[in-house]
């Protein structure tokens, strides 16, 4: 998997496990192992929530993450016309290259 698909895999886990409240690091990987079928390495996530917060996609309070309101933004963006999660990820992936190519 690529930077940007790693990326996009753990922001997209984030936006669904923090639907209704912030969540930790465990719910961020327990979704993202949903999505992928695959448990994501403390690389991998440490690495992602690092770029995301960055770009300020989401933000951390304690040890829960949720989405910033440009994060959120970003998010309800990519659901259009989408109507299953790979297509969603990929979606994100191409809106997250956007940041990466900007």
């Amino acid at each position: 998997m690529t930077d940007i698909q790693t990326i996009s895999w753990i922001f997209l886990a984030t936006a669904l496990a923090t639907n209704t409240k912030p969540t930790d690091i465990n719910g961020i990987s327990s979704v993202a192992d949903g999505i992928n079928h695959a448990v994501p390495t403390q690389k991998e996530l440490q690495t992602s929530i690092s770029w995301l917060t960055r770009n300020e996609l989401i933000i951390k309070h304690g040890k829960n993450y949720q989405l910033t309101t440009k994060g959120r933004s970003e998010y309800e963006t990519a659901t259009n016309n989408t109507e299953t999660v790979m297509k969603l990820w990929e979606n994100i992936e191409l809106k997250l290259n956007n940041y990466i190519n900007n």
